[in-house]
């Protein structure tokens, strides 16, 4: 059998100089993502290059919460969205009527702004930065944003490579955000600086079937030493459920409610994230009704 490789998300410190470093390999979750959407080509790597600049942002994150990043664009696609949080849970989704229309073609996209919207762990938005977009690299995207919105400066790569034989695979969907602290020496801010410049290209840490994200991880931190602080394994995971899409049907004004009610059919939604599907009978929008009329 063989043996596919484990993706992983390794937060590290410098040991003597102070920087951090978070390097991700979401390889297979990118492409269980990719799955969830019949999405193939360009667009399973522009859901795997945002999951990657969602989960970079999470990783600071001090409490349970959620980034939500989406860049929008001119073009083919309108906009590509992820949201993930400090444990590596991450989700990510394209309008799925364009997933499906640019199969077949390398889309068109001029990309206009990218966003980071910070929810607490009950949900309350309390963040949000736009920025105009830069490029169509998302690590150029992320560094200028951190530069722009937090004053923050930052070396960022990210790369999701899609494989040649098979449109829905990738060979791999890596990324490395290194960040130096305000208290770096000049003389040590240089020497980060001209070891991120001689990186080699992504393609160079992959033997064809693995990605070495250690090896990644030694040619940026070159002569300073790191500490990993932590390392865990990514999931794709959607928090949707039956309960909260009626949650969410809830909220609309209760002349809509009574007219899905006399159609007389069962209402079908399908989230936007997961793609799973949810059935809500005439008799269970009856309920959100009552239970209006309750309070």
């Amino acid at each position: 059998m063989e043996n596919v490789q484990k993706d992983r998300l390794i937060r590290a410190t410098g040991s003597h100089v102070p920087f951090r470093l978070v390097l991700a390999d979401i390889t297979r979750t990118a492409e269980e993502i990719g799955l969830m959407h019949n999405a193939s080509s360009e667009a399973l790597k522009l859901l795997a290059e945002t999951s990657i600049a969602s989960l970079f942002l999470s990783s600071s994150l001090k409490f349970m919460g959620t980034v939500c990043v989406k860049v929008t664009f001119d073009g083919d696609i309108t906009y590509a969205e992820a949201d993930s949080t400090p444990q590596g849970l991450v989700r990510a989704m394209i309008p799925q009527d364009e997933i499906q229309n640019n199969k077949q073609f390398e889309p068109a996209l001029s990309p206009q702004r990218f966003e980071a919207v910070t929810l607490d762990e009950r949900g309350k938005r309390v963040n949000q930065s736009i920025i105009e977009a830069v490029s169509e690299s998302m690590g150029r995207n992320l560094s200028v944003f951190m530069l722009q919105s937090a004053q923050t400066r930052s070396a960022v790569g990210i790369e999701a490579r899609l494989n040649k034989n098979n449109p829905k695979k990738l060979d791999y969907a890596v990324g490395f955000y290194l960040e130096p602290f305000a208290d770096i020496a000049p003389d040590e801010l240089t020497l980060l600086e001209a070891q991120v410049a001689k990186l080699p290209a992504f393609s160079e840490f992959f033997d064809g079937k693995n990605f070495n994200l250690n090896a990644l991880m030694d040619a940026i931190s070159g002569d300073y030493p790191t500490t990993i602080v932590r390392e865990i394994a990514p999931h794709a995971y959607c928090p949707c459920s039956k309960v909260r899409t009626l949650s969410t049907l809830a909220t609309i004004p209760a002349e809509d409610l009574e007219d899905l009610i006399k159609e007389g059919k069962d209402l079908e939604l399908v989230c936007e994230f997961c793609r799973n599907k949810y059935i809500i009978t005439p008799d269970e929008i009856q309920d959100i009704l009552n239970d209006r009329l309750k309070k």
